[in-house]
C-alpha cells in the first residue's frame, strides 16, 4: 500500500466539465499528471465528501485495494511544519500562532487565518508555492509505484479546483442525520463543530452535482466496502491495472 500527500495550488483552478478534463490536461502538458502512453496511464481519482460522510473510510478501502492515496490535508500539515513556512506564517500573522513549543499551533492559526477571506488569501499565498512543489514530487512518485490508481483524498476537491487534475471524481454521500450521529459518536464533535466545518465547503447537494460518481454511505461499513470495490472495478478493471506501464 502506498500513501502519499499533496495539496492544490490556485493556479491549477479549472472548471472544465468532466468529459473535457483529459483534453485540458493534455494542453497543459503537466508531466506529473500524464504519461507518454496516455491510453494506459494510471487513472487519477478525486475523492471528496461532506464532513463525517465517510470519505476517509473509503480512502482506506481504496488503499487496501492497491491504490496510492494522496492526502491533501496531510501535505498541508507537512508544509506548515517546515522552518521556512513556519517563519513566514509567524511574520505574517504574529507569534499568537505559535504554541509553547514554538511550533505552529494549527488551531490558533485557524482561528486567526480563517476569520475572513482576506486572511485566508494571505495564508494561501504563503503556502501554495510550497505545496505545489510537493504536489509535483508526490504525483511523480505515485506513478513510479504503479498503483492500481492514484486517489486524491481532498475535502475541498471542488472548492480548490483540484478536480481538474482528475480523470474521475467520487463523492461519498450520507444524509445529514447519519452524519450528525457519526460526528458525535466517533469524533466527539458538537453540532456547532460539524456546521463550522461544513460552512467552509460546498453544500453536500452541490458536491453530488459536481461528482462523476457517488458512493452512498447511510448503511453499514460492509455495505460501503462492497460499493467501494465495485466502483473501483468499474473505474479501473483489473486487466487495465495490470497492463499499466511502470
Amino acid at each position: 500500500m502506498t500513501v502519499l500527500s499533496i495539496v492544490t495550488d490556485p493556479s491549477l483552478r479549472d472548471r472544465s466539465p468532466p468529459d473535457a478534463r483529459s483534453h485540458a490536461q493534455g494542453e497543459r502538458g503537466d508531466s506529473t499528471l500524464s504519461d507518454n502512453t496516455r491510453a494506459k496511464r494510471i487513472r487519477v481519482v478525486g475523492l471528496s465528501g461532506a464532513p463525517a460522510a465517510g470519505k476517509s473510510t473509503v480512502a482506506a478501502m481504496f488503499a487496501d485495494a492497491g491504490c496510492a492515496i494522496i492526502d491533501v490535508d496531510a501535505l498541508g500539515h507537512q508544509v506548515l511544519a517546515t522552518d521556512v513556512l513556519r517563519g513566514a506564517v509567524v511574520a505574517e500573522f504574529g507569534n499568537a500562532v505559535l504554541g509553547a513549543d514554538q511550533q505552529l499551533d494549527r488551531a490558533a492559526l485557524a482561528r486567526i487565518a480563517f476569520r475572513d477571506d482576506a486572511a485566508i488569501a494571505r495564508l494561501e499565498a504563503l503556502v501554495h508555492p510550497a505545496v505545489r512543489r510537493r504536489l509535483t514530487a508526490d504525483v511523480a512518485a505515485a506513478r513510479t509505484c504503479a498503483p492500481r490508481a492514484i486517489v486524491i483524498d481532498a475535502a475541498l476537491l471542488f472548492e480548490s479546483g483540484l478536480d481538474a487534475l482528475c480523470d474521475v471524481t467520487v463523492v461519498v454521500s450520507a444524509s445529514e442525520r447519519v452524519r450528525v450521529e457519526r460526528a458525535q459518536s466517533t469524533r466527539g464533535w458538537s453540532d456547532g463543530e460539524l456546521e463550522r466545518r461544513q460552512a467552509r465547503q460546498l453544500a453536500p447537494a452541490q458536491k453530488r452535482q459536481r461528482a462523476d460518481r457517488i458512493l452512498e454511505n447511510d448503511g453499514s461499513r460492509e455495505d460501503l466496502g462492497a460499493r467501494t470495490l465495485a466502483l473501483l472495478d468499474e473505474l479501473v478493471p483489473h486487466t487495465e491495472a495490470e497492463s499499466t506501464p511502470t
